[in-house]
This record gives structure tokens, C-alpha cells and sequence, in this order.
């Protein structure tokens, strides 16, 4: 099972390759490779039909208005890729290596599909 990621647009794009590097076999893309960038101010609802129409799981910090999409997901009986989110005060985009490294180690602790899953780094 290969896990597919899109870190997207508040995630540094250096994360990307710092990921690649600890995790070779892991897919990610960076919201401004990914589709040819088509996704870059795209509304959150949007962009979580397209991450589970590409069985992706999104890296974001958005825990103001993703929680509720993903709310209007499950009520109309739509699953998603999964999230997995970060907190810009705990890390700092010139932090990319540690954001990495937290990614990777909660993707070593999750065993299975992202699918509905909500994980928050801490």
C-alpha cells in the first residue's frame, strides 16, 4: 500500500522533498505540483473531493473551516482521504525538517488507510 499525500498551500513546499527523503517509497505533492497547480485557491470542499477522487490524504493547518467540510462530508455519506494537520506555532515554516519528521512518525503510527482519518500533530 503506497500512502499518497498533498501538503496543501500554508505547507512549506521544501516539506515535500524533506518527506521524500525520510520516506522514499511515499507519494507527495506539494498543492503547487500537484494537478498543475489547478487547486492552489481552491475552496477547502474542493479540494477533498479531489484528494479522495486521488485516494490523497491532505497536510494542512486549516482546523478553522476543514473540520466543518469534512462534517458536510460524513453527513452526506462521503468519505475523504484523510488529514492530517499541523499548528503553525508549534511548527514554524522554517521548521520544515521537524514538520517532516513529525509526518513521517505519525504515518509510521498509523497503520493502514488514511481513509476518514484525522490526525493532529503534536
Amino acid at each position: 500500500m503506497k500512502r499518497r499525500l498533498l501538503l496543501d498551500s500554508h505547507v512549506p513546499a521544501g516539506v515535500a522533498a524533506a518527506l521524500r527523503a525520510l520516506r522514499p517509497g511515499l507519494d507527495v505533492r506539494h498543492i503547487s505540483e500537484w494537478q498543475e497547480g489547478a487547486y492552489i485557491n481552491a475552496p477547502d470542499d474542493l479540494l477533498l473531493e479531489a484528494c479522495w477522487q486521488d485516494e490523497r490524504a491532505l497536510v494542512s493547518k486549516d482546523r478553522a473551516t476543514l473540520p466543518g467540510w469534512i462534517a458536510l462530508r460524513a453527513a452526506d455519506g462521503r468519505e475523504h482521504g484523510g488529514v492530517i494537520f499541523h499548528d503553525l506555532e508549534r511548527f514554524k515554516s522554517r521548521q520544515m525538517g521537524a514538520l517532516a519528521k513529525a509526518i513521517a512518525l505519525a504515518l509510521d503510527r498509523t497503520p493502514g488507510k488514511l481513509i476518514n482519518r484525522w490526525i493532529t500533530l503534536r
